[in-house]
């Protein structure tokens, strides 16, 4: 029987990931349509506890790589690491979540196995013994789907597609240890730290249940500071549209949007935000969407569930103030 495979992705505190547990989902998904079997593979160093946390989730077998050399990603180790678990164990599939990690690892795989990928998918479809793999084009105005060639078949899936796996009540599932070996010769870069962002937030952007972002209508950097607490005061990340980072307002790392961060949060508020197609397409999968602006015509009016035409250096003190009242 054939395998699909979950890769799971650590957190710096050697949890797994949110985004790796819906991939978990989505394989045990693939592996019930198509009968096969379901793996989590987990690597890095030192994840005795992230290892057996997985083993009460609903899989065949959790498959462990231990290497000092993975404790932080370092791109050609890591596809070694992964080539090589596929050469035992020949997945028909391999799926992860979609993070700033698998962004970058996962064309490397697809190089390295040969095989086809496909990117930012929202869904899954079976016709015919085909597994086809959904996700939004063209600004997400049409849902396109893909049959993947090779083997594996490689994807990766948006944050917040799939609810995420949760601990089955069935026996823990078995775990096996995978010898590797990494050749350090081909590593070009060295990768000898993880820092988190400036802005603390933007690190778990594509995991956060809520999201307040900003736009070019914040007339400059000094708006994102009452977005921030706005932030802090519902536990939410901070985000923005393309132009305040392009501006140097705010990190890179915090634009969401199809060249940003893809996200999906329980709430989004969109504040000084237009609702160009870039931004939208990276936004429109927020169950409930917020937006303030000062020009009464925006487009974000069109796709707000609830919506303020004002300036938002009236209205978040206000909202503010109701927030402290309220708690």
């Amino acid at each position: 029987m054939g395998t699909v495979l979950a890769l799971m992705e650590l957190s710096r505190d050697r949890e797994v990931l949110p985004s790796s547990l819906e991939a978990l989902a989505v394989g045990k998904m693939i592996a019930e349509k198509v009968g096969l079997k379901l793996a989590a593979l987990v690597m890095g160093g030192g994840i005795e506890q992230a290892a057996e946390s997985l083993r009460a989730f609903p899989t065949d077998e959790v498959l462990v790589v231990d290497q000092p050399l993975l404790e932080v990603y370092q791109p050609e180790l890591y596809t070694q690491a992964v080539e090589q678990v596929c050469s035992e164990i020949k997945p028909d599939y391999l799926v992860m979540g979609e993070t700033f990690q698998s962004i970058d690892l996962a064309p490397r795989l697809a190089f390295a196995l040969d095989s086809g990928l496909v990117t930012g998918c929202v869904d899954l479809e079976f016709d015919s013994g085909e597994t086809l793999f959904i996700k939004p084009v063209y600004s997400g105005n049409v849902m396109a789907a893909y049959a993947v060639e090779g083997v594996p078949r490689l994807a990766t899936f948006r944050s917040k597609s799939f609810e995420p796996a949760k601990p089955g009540e069935s026996a823990p599932s078995p775990v096996r240890s995978l010898a590797i070996s990494l050749d350090q010769s081909s590593v070009k870069i060295q990768a000898v730290e993880q820092v988190l962002s400036g802005n603390g937030h933007a690190q778990g952007l594509e995991n956060a249940e809520i999201v307040v972002s900003g736009g070019r209508g914040l007339g400059g950097p000094e708006g994102f500071e009452i977005l921030r607490e706005l932030a802090d005061q519902l536990g939410g990340a901070l985000g923005a549209s393309r132009p305040p980072c392009d501006l140097g307002w705010i990190e890179p790392s915090a634009q969401v949007g199809i060249t940003g961060a893809i996200v999906a949060p329980d709430l989004y508020v969109a504040v000084g935000i237009s609702g160009s197609t870039q931004h939208v397409g990276g936004m429109e999968g927020a169950k409930t969407i917020v937006a303030i602006n000062d020009k009464e015509d925006a487009p974000i009016f069109k796709i707000a569930d609830y919506g303020v035409a004002g300036d938002y250096k009236e209205v978040l003190p206000q909202l503010l103030e109701g927030l402290g009242r309220s708690k």
